[in-house]
């Protein structure tokens, strides 16, 4: 039978029992008696008491269920109230103009209303069950479509109900079917869990393929042989090739958060846990008291790598900082910038000593031009021709005094190993500019 066919020969059957309970005169079936008796007067009154309850508490499943045995106990069966009569109606009404999925739905939901005007309603739950059908809400369908079979009272033709759950199962395979594939080819969560939520709905959950069945045995044995943390990947590796086949499949969920959390990776066990939920909604509180301790182990850990982190921090500026100075330190130490007294005995050329600091020689750098002075030197002699490499000096003295019998001295001093002394030769040259002798120089670096 066709959804169209079906659709067109339920509307026109619900409108001629629309038509019929609110224009014509109640039949002997709904005629109340004359005199009834005290069991029948209590459970009306009773069954008054509990609608005035549910239809301030519509959620409560326990009570709408109370109320329809209830009236199906009651004969002849309790009246349906104008207002649900004409809500029924106007439902039906935009029912026939629909023709979008959200309209049905809209539609779906005033038949519902209806029903918590009268829980007994029959027909109510199973125009809201088509409904939801051609909305492809397959879960308000079942839903609805079971209330109708409780609802509809004994001896009432319910083959249109079960064409409609035939249709509503083929609808929802197809559906299944196409959300499957498109998983498939683009494995997002979304797509995960509109799997999950049409499995969930079918009258039974679709069987596992042997593909997704190998890949969990396997993540299972990977698991219960364990050695390392290889092992614990090749398992999570395997469960996820399983919910690839199988994304509905719950018991792999499970499994897949607990070599997770193993893993120490909490924030994916909660993911996992959270489509086990969805599969498996009876076991929602045990499940998120899981998803509870996962956060609790998640929390813990975030909070022991941010200490670790702080740690790690202060340990690698006190490196950086030592690095510095120990830099520094070797930036005075093997400069050649410093003060330096002269090792051997003064001589005409170079004067002072350990003891003696204001004859020191201070080489420093003067607006990137290198400086050598001396106040002990006689003020003829100057030191001019500096030039400067990070462990080597040279530089000439002359002077014009009369009584300096050479032209001038040239002098070379590199830096020791140590940094701590600087040692070369001075060649001195007479008047006519040769080589006249060389001696060794030796400056240590001031304390």
């Amino acid at each position: 039978m066709k959804a169209s066919s079906v659709f067109f020969g339920f509307v026109s059957i619900s409108l001629l029992c629309a038509i019929t309970v609110t224009a014509q005169k109640p039949t002997a079936k709904y005629t109340a008696p004359s005199h009834r008796q005290p069991a029948d007067q209590a459970s009306r009154a009773q069954l008054a008491a509990d609608l005035a309850d549910f239809q301030s508490h519509p959620d409560d499943a326990t009570l709408r269920g109370k109320i329809i045995e209830m009236a199906k106990s009651i004969n002849p069966a309790p009246e349906i109230s104008q207002r649900a009569q004409d809500e029924f109606t106007k439902a039906i009404a935009q029912m026939t103009s629909a023709s979008s999925a959200d309209a049905y739905e809209r539609v779906a939901q005033l038949f519902e209303h209806v029903a918590v005007q009268a829980p007994w309603y029959a027909e109510a739950y199973y125009s809201a069950a088509f409904a939801h059908t051609k909305a492809n809400a397959f879960d308000g369908a079942r839903r609805d479509l079971t209330l109708y079979l409780a609802a509809v009272r004994p001896g009432v033709d319910i083959q249109d109900a079960e064409q409609l759950r035939r249709d509503l199962d083929r609808n929802q395979a197809e559906q299944f079917q196409q959300a499957l594939q498109l998983f498939t080819a683009t494995p997002t969560d979304s797509a995960r869990l509109h799997v999950i939520q049409l499995a969930r709905t079918m009258e039974t959950l679709p069987e596992i393929p042997e593909a997704a069945r190998g890949h969990f045995v396997m993540a299972v044995v990977f698991m219960n042989t364990a050695t390392d943390n290889s092992d614990y990947d090749r398992a999570i590796t395997e469960y996820k090739a399983a919910l690839l086949a199988a994304p509905w499949w719950g018991e792999a969920y499970k499994k897949l958060a607990s070599a997770q959390e193993l893993k120490g990776r909490y924030d994916d066990a909660i993911t996992n846990l959270i489509f086990y939920q969805a599969i498996n909604p009876t076991d929602s509180r045990s499940t998120l008291d899981e998803i509870y301790r996962l956060k609790a182990l998640g929390q813990k850990t975030t909070d022991e790598q941010a200490k670790q982190q702080a740690e790690d921090q202060k340990h690698a500026l006190l490196q950086e900082q030592q690095q510095k100075e120990r830099t520094s330190n070797e930036a005075i130490n093997y400069s050649i910038e410093g003060r330096w007294y002269l090792v051997s005995e003064a001589n005409e050329n170079f004067f002072g000593g350990e003891s003696n600091p204001e004859c020191d020689y201070l080489i420093k750098q003067n607006f990137g031009r290198w400086e050598i002075k001396n106040s002990c030197s006689a003020s003829k002699r100057n030191i001019h021709n500096i030039e400067a490499q990070p462990r080597q000096i040279s530089f000439k003295l002359t002077g014009r005094d009369p009584g300096f019998q050479f032209s001038e001295v040239v002098v070379t001093l590199a830096l020791s190993s140590d940094g701590q002394s600087l040692e070369g030769t001075a060649v001195t040259y007479d008047k006519k500019n040769l080589p006249f002798s060389n001696y060794a120089l030796h400056w240590i670096r001031r304390k």
